[in-house]
């Protein structure tokens, strides 16, 4: 490995460590104010939606800097923390795909499924 390739493993491995906070962070700020608009419906709207599409997206942008950074630098964060890092996606995907169906309840299946990936975000920092 280059110096130059060290230097950007390095780089990406304390950009990973810091990035899994701001996506626990945004994913459970958002099943919270799903939750709060579950209740209260001035909380809903476009900036709700937003929000949640924003940390979702972090959760993409996490698995690809975490993929990116395991082919430069050779380091295993092992199978658990890679299965996470995916179940992750694959949740954004479920939560996505029942949308229509549980529309009524549309802001609480937003909520779980924000929480339940702060929760896969919290497991996934624990293993690393």
């Amino acid at each position: 490995m280059s110096a130059g390739s060290g230097l950007l493993a390095a780089s990406l491995a304390g950009f990973h460590d810091w990035f899994s906070w701001v996506v626990m962070l945004a994913n459970a700020a958002a099943g919270g104010w799903a939750l709060g608009a579950h209740f209260r419906p001035r909380l809903r709207g476009w900036p709700l939606w937003a929000f949640i599409a924003a940390a979702q997206g972090t959760i993409f942008a996490q698995v690809i800097v975490g993929v990116v950074l395991e082919n430069r630098s050779g380091a295993d964060p092992g199978d658990l923390h890679r299965l996470y890092g995916f179940a992750a996606i694959a949740a954004v995907a479920i939560v996505y795909a029942y949308r229509m169906q549980l529309a009524h309840r549309r802001e609480l299946l937003y909520a779980g499924g924000s929480f339940f990936l702060a929760g896969l975000a919290i497991r996934a920092m624990i293993l690393s």
